[in-house]
């Protein structure tokens, strides 16, 4: 029985993959024109970017006037922020917080 069942999944593998090439393909042959791009996506040109236009410049002004924002409230939230370990003033640690 065991034999019958290793034959049987043998004759399967073997037959199968025959009567798979001998079909006609289902998919119709490419013809002329098939597998051109629709539409083709390209990098900008240089000519796009324009360092010293006055748009630009006000992109970089904003840039600027954000940054200087930023660091005064980061420099704010430093002085806010108090991070306690128990230490007292002469710098010991109190024995309950070892």
């Amino acid at each position: 029985m065991h034999l019958l069942s290793r034959v049987t999944v043998l004759l399967a593998f073997t037959i199968a993959p025959l009567a798979a090439m001998a079909e006609p393909p289902s998919v119709p042959p490419p013809g002329p024109g098939v597998g051109v791009a629709e539409s083709v996506h390209v990098q900008p040109r240089g000519n796009t970017f324009a360092p010293n236009s006055a748009e630009e410049d006000a992109l970089q002004k904003r840039i600027t006037i954000f940054n200087a924002t930023q660091r005064l409230l980061d420099a704010w939230f430093d002085r806010k922020l108090t991070i306690c370990r128990g230490c007292q003033p002469n710098g010991v640690i109190s024995p309950r917080n070892r």
